[in-house]
């Protein structure tokens, strides 16, 4: 498992791989990530580390990332189509038995265009390199399909970035066997790291943005709604492409919210009548619209969303303004428009901080059911906390996970933080290598009530052992707590338990920075302290008593 406390990485190349570690190990240093070591393996031994990593790398690394070249497996040009689709079939092979001895997070390269004396980019007859390649990136990954969980780094992507004569060395490819450029290996690491970074680093949730000279040019209190610049033109058409990348994370499930020191009805002016405004209200979650501080407005935005600072990403023109945030609230994620304003639209590309490794339906529908928390707010203000709970009708569906769960199930375990009794974080491999181990029972619980769905917002795991199911996680989305859910999803798992022949529940609360308000779940639910963990039978647990109508599929 992947831990801040410091993770092993494996790396094993068809090229001296050495020149990768000091790079890899910079980017996650700046990413707050802790390596405990980075082992390269001899050069061009990817079989032998796939069929034996745990020899070559003296025990099992927390990741194995294997590099490889076309050139350097097949040693000739791409037209023996035979000896090809048999070489890249031996390395599926090879790479298919370390998955199924590897429960770690496993990286391996697609192929890139070659570069060698047989490919030459600037022929001036068609190149049938290029079209060579394209079939052999698709027949790799097929090779690859239901194999298990890989993830797949594209080093043509690179080349294509930076340009084949930045990415290669002719020099340091004939005396040591490496044939890359620092600035390909630099390349080569931020996508390492990327990936290693998605398995424990959440992305974050929500921008937070400035108005005048952000999301418009210009500043709409003193130019007027026709004198800012939002349009098809330059300086215009540089915001409204900047509207668009954020329209892009927004589907994607980054909420949006502003903080503007600004007159509302100035600035609502240009949401609802400018003509070339593409952002509208429906797609911002929260507003700060005053001549307030802008610490104070995050401190509002968070608190309204039920998040942390920490997944706030603030982005201002003025650097006074993001001075005072990066001063007063550390935790916040502080981005100044860059100084050449075309930069805008593509700016937040370079930060890495929104990386997904999959999107959920959870995620994609994330806007309309903050939205819908609105709904639910203003209904709670007018009710007693009673009659509010009974007039949601709230319905629970609780199972066991199946594929297409697991993604959100990874998603919330390792980015729930305050109910959340032992943070303990798990990657992909890892949740489907205790289903394959037989010896866990992985739930998850879908709630809704009148207003909408709130999606799959409940997992536990439950680790048999004889008569006694011992809790190894449970948790929920914070935005589902008050509604008695918490309780009827421990009575749920109590009965699938009880289907395991478990007749006791074992839990145990592991204290974070962040989930002290479940320090005494367990006592609440009339659980025993023994020793360091709390205990209660399932018949126990399956009489407490809740409002929520829970279904067990």
């Amino acid at each position: 498992m992947v831990e801040d406390a410091g993770f092993r990485i494996g790396i094993s190349a068809s090229v001296t791989g050495d020149p990768l570690v000091p790079h890899l190990q910079k980017y996650l240093a700046r990413r707050g990530m802790k390596s405990s070591g980075v082992q390269v393996a001899p050069f061009n031994q990817i079989h032998q580390v796939c069929r034996q990593h745990e020899q070559v790398f003296g025990g099992s690394p927390d990741i194995i990332f294997l590099s490889w070249r076309l050139e350097d497996l097949l040693g000739s040009p791409l037209s023996d189509w035979e000896k090809i689709h048999k070489v890249l079939g031996d390395l599926a092979e090879s790479v298919s038995i370390l998955r199924q001895n590897f429960s770690g997070t496993l990286i391996v390269t697609l192929p890139a265009c070659p570069v060698d004396f047989s490919n030459d980019l600037l022929s001036v007859t068609p190149n049938p390199a290029s079209v060579s390649v394209d079939h052999l990136r698709v027949f790799w990954l097929g090779l690859l399909e239901n194999r298990g969980s890989i993830h797949h780094l594209d080093t043509h992507s690179i080349l294509l970035k930076i340009g084949q004569d930045q990415a290669y060395d002719a020099r340091k490819w004939y005396l040591y066997r490496q044939p890359w450029s620092e600035r390909f290996w630099e390349l080569l690491a931020r996508q390492v790291g990327r990936i290693i970074c998605l398995q424990t680093l959440p992305a974050k949730k929500c921008i937070v943005l400035d108005a005048d000279n952000t999301l418009w040019g210009g500043v709409v209190g003193e130019d007027g709604l026709s004198g800012i610049h939002l349009g098809n033109d330059f300086p215009g058409r540089v915001y409204k492409d900047f509207q668009k990348s954020l329209s892009f994370l927004q589907k994607k499930g980054i909420l949006l919210a502003i903080a503007s020191k600004n007159n509302e009805a100035d600035f609502f002016s240009v949401l609802d009548q400018h003509d070339e405004m593409l952002l509208k209200r429906e797609d911002f979650v929260a507003f700060e619209v005053h001549w307030n501080s802008k610490v104070e407005s995050l401190k509002n935005i968070a608190k309204k969303l039920n998040i942390g600072l920490d997944s706030i990403v603030f982005i201002d023109d003025s650097g006074k303004e993001i001075g005072e945030v990066k001063e007063r609230l550390p935790m916040v994620t502080c981005l100044q428009v860059p100084e050449e304003i075309t930069d805008l639209p593509t700016f937040l590309q370079t930060e890495d901080i929104f990386d997904m490794e999959s999107i959920t339906e959870e995620d994609l529908l994330r806007t309309s059911r903050i939205q819908a928390t609105e709904q639910r707010q203003r209904l709670q203000e007018v009710l007693s906390e009673d009659d509010y709970k009974l007039s949601l009708n709230l319905q629970m569906s609780v199972f066991q996970m199946q594929d297409q769960h697991v993604q959100r199930i990874v998603q919330l375990i390792n980015k729930t933080n305050q109910f959340n009794l032992t943070t303990i974080r798990r990657s992909q491999e890892e949740i489907q290598a205790l289903v394959a181990s037989g010896k866990y029972i992985i739930v998850g619980m879908t709630l809704e009530d009148k207003y909408g769905d709130y999606g799959l917002v409940g997992v536990a795991i439950v680790k048999k052992e004889h008569n006694i199911g011992i809790i190894d996680t449970f948790l929920m989305s914070c935005r589902v707590l008050g509604r008695d859910a918490e309780v009827a999803f421990l009575t749920a798992l109590a009965n699938i338990s009880q289907t395991y022949g478990c007749e006791f529940l074992r839990g145990y609360y592991v204290r974070t920075l962040k989930n002290e308000m479940v320090s005494n779940f367990y006592q609440k639910q009339g659980f025993s302290s023994v020793g360091d963990f709390w205990q209660a039978s399932c018949e126990d647990i399956k009489a407490l008593q809740h409002i929520v109508d829970v279904k067990i599929i």
